[in-house]
C-alpha cells in the first residue's frame, strides 16, 4: 500500500503483481483492491511464488518471509524460486539478512524443555519472548544470505564456528538483521533492533545439558544450516570447553515441521505456513 500511495504522490506509473498462496488472504486482497480503486494497477495472482507464471519481469521484488533467525521460514528457498520473475538489474527487498547468536542462561526455559523427558524437545528451536534470561556475551553473526543470488552454483547451506568468553550456558538466543534497501534496516538483533517493533521474538536453541565455562576459557559452538532435496534444518553443537552431542542430527526437526512457540502463558502449537497440519501420530512424535 505504501508503494501505491508513493506512486500517486510522485505521479509515477506503477504496475503491481501481488502473489498470495493463502486463499483466505486472496479474498481479502480482492476486496481491498476494489475498495481502493486499484483494479487497473494491482493484479492478484492466487498461487505460490514457486509455482506461478508472471506475465512480465519485475523491476522490484518485495517479500516478507523473514523469521526470527532470518532464514528459518525458508525465505532463501522461496526467493530462489521467485528470482526468475526479476529483471537482471532488478532489486530485491530485502536485499540481504544476517542471523545472530548469543549464549544465554535461561533456567525456566531449560527446565520447561527438560520436563518433557524426551530428546526431541532439546532438538527443537523455539520462538520465545525472553524475560528471565541472562545474556552472557555480545551477539555474533552466523549466516548471511543475499538476494538476488547470481552465483553459478547457488547453495543455501551454511556453516559457522563461533567463540565466546562466558561463565555458563544453557542455550543460544538467535536474532536477525535485514537490509531492506541500501542503508534501510529492519531487525531484532539487540544492538541495532528496530524500535517499537514486536513482529518477531528471538529464537532459542537449547542444549541438552548446561555447559560450565571456567574464567579465561572459551565457549566454542558450531552451527549448520543443512539443505536436502526436500528438507532444510539446523544442527548445532558445543565443542569447547566440553563437547555436547550434535543436536538435531539426521534432520529430526526440519524447518517445515511444527514448532513450539512460547508466550507469557506457555507453549502452543504453531504450524508452518508451508506444512500441512500433522496427523495425531505425527503430532505425538514431534511435539
Amino acid at each position: 500500500m505504501t508503494s501505491l500511495q508513493a506512486a500517486v504522490e510522485t505521479d509515477r506509473k506503477l504496475k503491481v503483481y501481488a502473489v498470495e498462496k493463502n486463499p483466505n488472504v486472496v479474498v481479502t486482497l480482492h476486496s481491498l483492491v476494489k475498495l481502493e480503486g486499484w483494479e487497473q494497477t494491482v493484479t492478484i495472482i492466487s498461487s505460490g511464488m514457486r509455482d506461478c507464471d508472471a506475465p512480465e519481469k519485475a523491476d522490484i521484488l518485495v517479500s516478507e518471509l523473514l523469521g526470527s533467525f532470518g532464514d528459518n521460514e525458508l525465505s532463501p528457498e522461496c526467493l530462489d524460486g521467485a528470482q526468475r520473475f526479476l529483471k537482471e538489474d532488478g532489486i530485491s527487498i530485502p536485499s540481504s539478512y544476517t542471523s545472530f547468536n548469543q549464549p544465554v542462561t535461561a533456567c525456566k526455559l531449560y527446565n520447561d524443555i527438560k520436563s518433557h523427558k524426551d530428546l526431541v524437545h532439546f532438538e527443537t528451536a523455539y520462538v520465545v519472548k525472553l524475560h528471565r534470561v541472562a545474556r552472557l556475551a555480545n551477539t555474533q553473526p552466523v549466516f548471511t544470505l543475499t538476494h538476488p543470488e547470481h552465483s553459478d552454483k547457488p547453495s543455501n547451506q551454511r556453516y559457522k564456528n563461533l567463540q565466546f568468553d562466558i561463565p555458563e550456558d544453557t542455550g543460544f538466543a538467535g536474532y536477525f538483521d535485514a537490509t531492506l534497501y541500501k542503508d534501510v534496516h529492519l531487525g531484532i538483533e539487540p544492538s541495532t533492533a528496530t524500535p517499537n517493533m514486536f513482529s518477531w521474538f528471538p529464537i532459542f536453541f537449547p542444549l541438552r545439558a548446561p555447559v560450565y565455562v571456567k574464567p579465561g576459557t572459551h565457549l566454542e559452538v558450531h552451527f549448520w544450516r543443512c539443505c536436502g532435496s526436500t528438507r532444510v534444518w539446523y544442527e548445532w553443537s558445543v565443542t569447547s570447553p566440553s563437547a555436547s552431542p550434535l543436536h538435531n542430527t539426521n534432520k529430526k526437526i526440519d524447518l517445515l515441521s511444527n514448532s513450539v512457540k512460547w508466550t507469557n502463558n506457555g507453549p502452543f502449537l504453531r504450524f508452518s505456513r508451508y506444512a500441512q497440519a500433522p496427523t495425531e501420530a505425527t503430532r505425538r512424535s514431534k511435539i
